[in-house]
C-alpha cells in the first residue's frame, strides 16, 4: 500500500486503484478495500454478529469483502477466538 498525497493505493478487480477517503481491510483476504465496498458486521449484546448496513454502530467492526470465497469463510468465523499457536510474549 502507497499513499499518495492523501489517496490510498488499495486492490481493485485486476489493478491497484487509487482511493480517496477511508480504507478498511477484508478480515479474511486481508486486501485493502474503499469503505464503501465492504460490509461491516458488528456482535450485538447477545453476542450474535449481525451486519451493520448503515456502517455506524459502536463497537468493534469486522469487514468483508464480495468475495464467494471470503464469505464461505466468514460463514466459520468466530470473533473473539484466537488460533492455537500463536506466539505469547
Amino acid at each position: 500500500m502507497r499513499k499518495l498525497r492523501g489517496a490510498v493505493m488499495v486492490e481493485g478487480q485486476n489493478t491497484a486503484e487509487t482511493v480517496q477517503g477511508p480504507v478498511r481491510m477484508c478480515i479474511i483476504c486481508r486486501r485493502r478495500f474503499a469503505k464503501a465496498q465492504l460490509t461491516r458486521h458488528v456482535l450485538t449484546a447477545q453476542g450474535i454478529l449481525t451486519i451493520d448496513a448503515a456502517k455506524t454502530r459502536p463497537g468493534r467492526g469486522w469487514y468483508l469483502c464480495s468475495d464467494a470465497v471470503c464469505a464461505a469463510r466468514f460463514a466459520k468465523f468466530r470473533p473473539g477466538t484466537r488460533r492455537k499457536g500463536g506466539k505469547h510474549v
